[in-house]
């Protein structure tokens, strides 16, 4: 390995030491594990099978932990790997350098695999220690329940630490764009495995890259019904043994796994091939027929203007630049006034909050992130209003937002008499304000809320304003 991988190695290691947030990332596996994993004789499990629940032996255990990895883990991992400690790097110094960017990407890409690697084996002594207290100390197998949980995990967080090299390569996903991907990429992998057919062999493993579908549906009749998240248990129903090991040794499956690992070692690779440098200030000029959708010039300073004076309504001013500044761009503003002209035409629950609180997301994701930068707060404090008062206009501001694109679906409902879509809209505009802004505050930046909450945005969507 060169000098050039093992130096970015060594220093990305040595600032991933200091982030405090790494402790959250190795926290975050074992205790969710202690609340989704359900004992023997629960009545209730994040994983069912046709409405049962799973009987708890090592290898089970260990391919609960991989679920809890790939339906939880995975995003967390992500947005820790973009919004942490090593987000700035000197790359006025390095991309004059002659150093190989292959390499600067391979020696990143070690030190975040080292990380969730780190992270991986935290999780298997936590599943080990969990393993002691929910079963008989004689039926705790240590080593099943680390092949499986690192046969089944291993793999998709390869992947993870390979995406965020790969976005980091290029200027349109090194912002927004990044974190849509990754959630489009994360959320269709776990569709496409939901939706198979659960066949078995290695073209249904390569198909399963969180890698828990072929354990737990091994030996199973085609036509069972899996459910992640919570499903309904049938009252009375005995458990279901399931044979993890033997999805495990199945033929395909661990020559998928590796197969997987290799793919996400060339990533980097690609990474390195595809670089291209960042830029000071703008990085693409608009299409001339999207001219009309540019700012403009800004009007020249009047030097016989009168001087200011303070505002008689601070708040009330406050709040109005609060939402001309969330409401930023013609693109924006177009694509609200479109979204509350469609409530006419389109059903509240099913289309218009949806696409009312996707707006918002991107919209007061972006804001929050700018204005919790520490050198603008330190700016700000030496205000007549302080960075509270801002703050409480941020979410005030935001839920007038989504109130403003929802106002012809809560008109329609209101003559109706139905008073759901208003309550929706506070809550959503309000809660998707709050969360921005309460993320923003605590990563200052803007990627870490702005993937939650894309996150969120998908359950509501799924939710369809509720049955």
């Amino acid at each position: 390995m060169s000098a050039v991988a093992l130096s970015c190695a060594r220093t990305s290691l040595t600032r991933y030491g200091r982030s405090a947030g790494l402790w959250i990332l190795l926290l975050v596996a074992p205790v969710a594990a202690r609340f989704m994993i359900a004992g023997r004789g629960a009545h209730n499990s994040v994983i069912s099978v046709s409405g049962q629940v799973p009987w708890l032996t090592s290898p089970v255990l260990g391919m609960e932990l991989g679920v809890v990895i790939a339906t939880l883990l995975l995003p967390l991992a992500f947005i820790y790997l973009r919004s942490n400690i090593t987000r700035r790097q000197p790359w006025q110094v390095e991309e004059p350098s002659p150093g190989s960017r292959i390499a600067i990407a391979y020696g990143r890409w070690l030190a975040d695999l080292a990380l969730l690697a780190g992270v991986l084996a935290a999780t298997t002594v936590a599943g080990v220690f969990l393993a002691m207290l929910m079963m008989p100390l004689r039926e705790v197998d240590p080593l099943w329940i680390t092949l499986t949980l690192w046969a089944i995990a291993a793999p998709p967080l390869a992947m993870v630490a390979s995406l965020r090299i790969l976005f980091d390569a290029r200027r349109w996903t090194r912002g927004a764009l990044g974190e849509v991907l990754f959630f489009v990429f994360w959320m269709g992998s776990l569709v496409l495995v939901m939706a198979g057919d659960h066949a078995q062999g290695y073209a249904a493993a390569m198909a399963d890259l969180d890698g828990f579908m072929s354990p737990l549906a091994h030996g199973l009749h085609g036509d069972s019904n899996f459910t992640i998240g919570g499903g309904e248990i049938t009252a009375g129903a005995p458990a279901i043994h399931l044979d993890v090991i033997g999805g495990v040794l199945n033929d395909g499956y661990l020559a998928a796994r590796l197969t997987w690992l290799a793919i996400a070692a060339l990533v980097p690779l690609a990474a390195g091939l595809v670089h291209l440098p960042h830029v000071v200030g703008k990085t693409r000029k608009t299409p001339g027929w999207l001219k009309f959708l540019e700012p403009g010039a800004a009007k020249p300073a009047d030097p016989k203007a009168r001087e200011a004076r303070p505002g008689a309504l601070p708040w009330l001013t406050l709040l109005a630049c609060e939402i001309r500044l969330i409401a930023s761009g013609r693109l924006t503003r177009l694509a609200m006034l479109a979204v509350a002209i469609a409530g006419w035409f389109l059903p509240y629950a099913k289309a218009t909050g949806p696409a009312a609180m996707l707006l918002l997301v991107f919209a007061a994701t972006a804001h929050a992130g700018r204005t919790e930068q520490g050198g603008l707060l330190a700016l700000t404090r030496t205000g007549f209003l302080s960075p509270w008062a801002r703050r409480i206009a941020f979410v005030a501001a935001g839920t007038l937002l989504a109130l403003a694109m929802s106002g012809a679906g809560i008109g329609h409902a209101l003559m109706a008499g139905d008073t759901a879509p208003l309550i929706q809209a506070l809550a959503m505009g309000a809660g998707t304000s709050l969360a921005a802004i309460t993320l923003a505050a605590l990563t200052r930046g803007a990627t870490t809320p702005r993937l939650v909450l894309l996150i969120a945005w998908y359950f509501y969507l799924s939710w369809g304003g509720g049955p």
